[in-house]
């Protein structure tokens, strides 16, 4: 039931996508999202008939610029996969069975079969997460350390995620301005090259607060196409945030941060950090980031940057860079942010079925994962 429900939800709402190509492919035909121009030229189907101009992609190019040529390629994936399931199990990875929902909008196959060839860039930095555990957050502070400003940009996350694009194609949308990738990617998925040769920050949260923050994003893709989008309970994303991996978009929570945690005990290229301790002590977490990606950020570079990445400062600088991805869901990324909304939300069997399973878990590793659900 669980596998079916989150194949109905995801999948009607990639189908919709449809409704909004010829807006996305005007905008991305221009040099500029935000100039965006109508063609006099006859279309069939919400698609000109002739072919589009090959988009430049150098790293000279203005962020209006570079969005326009994701929002381009994006578009022409959303075309390509029309007849297509909308969900799909990712096909299987050498050397294990496991498997996950992935959405067919995803690149997921081109992504690691190019890291299976060429792995990620040597030295590159990448923050991985599990959905809903402060990927925009820890991205955005991860380049403004790279970058040595602690200003945010107008470039949405989506651009830096590996599950869009392969780091080829993201390198090519954002030139040499491509200090951080992005990924939900089990770490059974990935070639150990890419957390061997590459600094990973993993970031994780909480179950219960995912659980409810998950559940919110799925009511914001809702919202956005009523008729094609049936509305979920809070009780049904629970029955299916406890199924196993195959019946979760990106995996289960439980496999994701077991792997995750059991492998950096002895791989120094992966670091570990608690989205609750982040929002408890920022300035000891973010300096321990900086260390591991080797930014040298000094100690007035991390305070700006955490001043810069406040919740309520992001949220409000980064609201015109989600409306470039409004097409996915409605709503924001930036919902609450808070460390304990969970109790508004889980009944008194539904924190005592996790618990359990939590206990289990944990009894599972060689060293407990650290969690904390209220400050």
């Amino acid at each position: 039931m669980s596998e079916l429900k989150s194949s109905v939800i995801f999948g009607r709402r990639l189908v919709d996508f449809s409704s909004q190509k010829f807006q996305m492919g005007c905008a991305a035909s221009d040099t500029s999202h935000s100039q965006t121009k109508t063609s006099s030229k006859p279309v069939a189907n919400g698609v000109h008939k002739d072919k589009a101009e090959e988009p430049k992609t150098d790293g000279g190019k203005t962020e209006d610029e570079r969005v326009a040529v994701f929002k381009q390629l994006l578009m022409e994936k959303l075309m390509s996969i029309a007849n297509e399931p909308p969900m799909k199990p990712l096909q299987p990875v050498e050397g294990t069975e496991r498997t996950i929902l992935v959405p067919s909008i995803f690149n997921c196959q081109e992504t690691l079969a190019e890291l299976n060839d060429t792995g990620i860039p040597t030295n590159s930095n990448v923050v991985v997460t599990y959905l809903k555990s402060g990927t925009h957050w820890v991205w955005e502070l991860m380049k403004m350390l790279k970058k040595k400003q602690a200003v945010a940009d107008g470039i949405p996350k989506e651009m830096g995620h590996l599950e869009f694009f392969p780091p080829s194609v993201l390198r090519k949308i954002n030139g040499s301005d491509m200090p951080v990738y992005a990924t939900h990617f089990p770490l059974w998925c990935l070639p150990k090259s890419a957390y061997t040769n590459s600094q990973l920050v993993y970031v994780y949260r909480n179950p219960k607060d995912v659980c409810v923050s998950l559940f919110y994003h799925f009511q914001g893709m809702s919202e956005a196409n009523p008729k094609d989008f049936p509305p979920l309970s809070f009780d049904q994303l629970f029955e299916m945030f406890m199924g196993p991996s195959e019946a979760n978009l990106m995996g289960s929570w439980f496999d994701h941060v077991a792997d995750y945690w059991d492998n950096h005990r002895t791989n120094t290229n992966v670091l570990c950090v608690m989205y609750e301790q982040l929002k408890k002590d920022p300035v000891t977490e973010i300096k321990r980031i900086d260390k591991h990606i080797g930014s040298g950020a000094t100690d007035g570079l991390v305070q700006e940057v955490v001043d810069a990445t406040a919740f309520k400062t992001l949220k409000k600088t980064k609201e015109s860079s989600e409306q470039h991805i409004a097409f996915l869901f409605k709503g924001t990324m930036y919902r609450k942010g808070e460390v304990g909304d969970w109790k508004n939300y889980f009944s008194d069997e539904q924190s005592r079925r996790l618990d359990e399973r939590l206990e289990q878990w944990q009894k599972e590793r060689a060293e407990p994962v650290p969690l904390i659900f209220e400050l």
